[in-house]
C-alpha cells in the first residue's frame, strides 16, 4: 500500500486530543513516523505522520511533503507560490529552490493564495 504523507494543525492545548483523533482516524497500525512541530514564538502545532489509510481525512489536515536534508515541509502549493515569488511571477517546474534558505520551515499558502514561510520546531 502507498503511504501518504499528511500534515494536521493543532495548538499546543489540543495536542493530546488531536494525536488521539489521529490514531482514531487513521488507526494506530496505519500511522508511521509522527513528529510534532510548533511554531516558533507561537502556541501553533502541526503534526505530520505517515499513513496508509488514505480513505478518510481528518479535518485541518493537509498532504504534505518533506525535503529530508533540510527538515523543509512543504505543500505543492506554497511550493509553487514560492517559486512564482522568487522568479519574477513566473511558475517554471524547472526552477531549483535553494532549500537551505527553508531549513525547519513550514512554506504554506494562505486562504488568498499568498506565500507563507514559518519556522518550526520539533516537539520531543
Amino acid at each position: 500500500m502507498k503511504s501518504q504523507l499528511l500534515c494536521t494543525f493543532t495548538t499546543i492545548s489540543d495536542l493530546p486530543s488531536c494525536i488521539t483523533n489521529i490514531h482514531k482516524t487513521y488507526s494506530v497500525e496505519s500511522i508511521s513516523n509522527m513528529r510534532c512541530y510548533q511554531y516558533v514564538d507561537e502556541s501553533a502545532v502541526v503534526c505530520i505522520y505517515n499513513t496508509t489509510n488514505t480513505q478518510y481525512r481528518m479535518q485541518d489536515t493537509i498532504t504534505i511533503n518533506r525535503k529530508k536534508d533540510t527538515e523543509t515541509l512543504y505543500s505543492i502549493n506554497a511550493l509553487n507560490a514560492l517559486i512564482k515569488e522568487q522568479n519574477n511571477g513566473v511558475l517554471d517546474r524547472s526552477y531549483r529552490v535553494n532549500w537551505a534558505h527553508y531549513e525547519n520551515k513550514l512554506l504554506l499558502t494562505d486562504r488568498d493564495g499568498s506565500f507563507r514561510c514559518v519556522s518550526i520546531k520539533q516537539l520531543q
